[in-house]
């Protein structure tokens, strides 16, 4: 009799191990130390993991399973962390948090963009006629030949419920205004008044930066829910370089302020 339970004993542990299924968690990433920062402080029960090269950092954070990453600056950055989490934890959803170039003309520092659409802004043909923004995948398929790259539509919701409830700091005189659009993703850092003013006034964008249609993309593409949310460091102009170092870290907490609401409103 105890040979027999030692081997039902051996088959239910065989079993139960190999359908294992592997904790979902709430993924946060970041481009930058500063854009993670306050919520790595707020994090509970943190254990840090180095895969491929990337810490991970997995914990709870207003009770939530979560895991944070710093992506890189640019999109090969973005999109080779974003292969990498995705490759190595269950994700039930993403937030891409961090600071971008303002591009409505009333947007200032601290301001607040919720990205409703995506798109690649430097991804195109250069012809005679000059550069023409092209769709970012030219294959047959859902969601594979849009010019802009949809967010999921109930963390739109979510973000834009969460932000009533968040005291964010006033960087520029007065409360921060919460925008929701467009936002430009492209490898460089716009600080052109022209540039900025194309992407406003030709597709109506209202942030400029460096990683989120990138994410975005590989999200649509693996059907996980994503949303972008940045706050302004600068208005994309002769003085962004100035401005951005200026106002990184406060616009980075504004932007972290709304991922926790988000979090505990989850």
């Amino acid at each position: 009799m105890k040979k027999y339970f030692a081997f039902y004993l051996l088959l239910i542990l065989f079993f139960s191990s190999s359908f294992k299924v592997e904790a979902q968690y709430i993924a946060v990433m970041g481009a930058l130390e500063q854009e993670i920062d306050l919520l790595l402080g707020e994090m509970e029960k943190q254990k840090k993991i180095q895969i491929g090269g990337i810490d991970f950092y997995k914990g709870k954070i207003n009770g939530k399973k979560v895991v944070v990453l710093k992506a890189g600056v640019g999109k090969v950055n973005a999109s080779y962390s974003t292969a990498v989490l995705t490759q190595n934890f269950g994700i039930d959803a993403l937030i891409f948090t961090g600071v971008a170039g303002g591009l409505h003309p009333e947007s200032l520092p601290g301001d607040i963009i919720i990205g409703d659409r995506l798109f690649q802004h430097d991804f195109g043909k250069f012809d005679q006629e000059g550069f023409e923004v092209t769709t970012y995948r030219e294959l047959t398929g859902a969601h594979q030949t849009d010019l802009f790259i949809p967010s999921d539509s109930i963390l739109v919701f979510k973000s834009k419920q969460a932000a009533q409830q968040v005291a964010f700091n006033a960087l520029s005189g007065r409360n921060p205004n919460v925008f929701t659009g467009l936002i430009a993703t492209g490898d460089m850092f716009v600080s052109s008044p022209e540039k900025a003013q194309w992407l406003f006034g030709e597709y109506g964008a209202l942030a400029a930066e460096m990683e989120g249609a990138a994410v975005g993309h590989i999200c649509r593409t693996l059907d996980i829910p994503f949303v972008v949310i940045r706050s302004c460091s600068d208005n994309a102009n002769h003085d962004a370089r100035v401005n951005f170092e200026q106002f990184v870290g406060p616009a980075s907490i504004n932007s972290s302020r709304l991922v926790l609401s988000i979090l505990e409103d989850w």
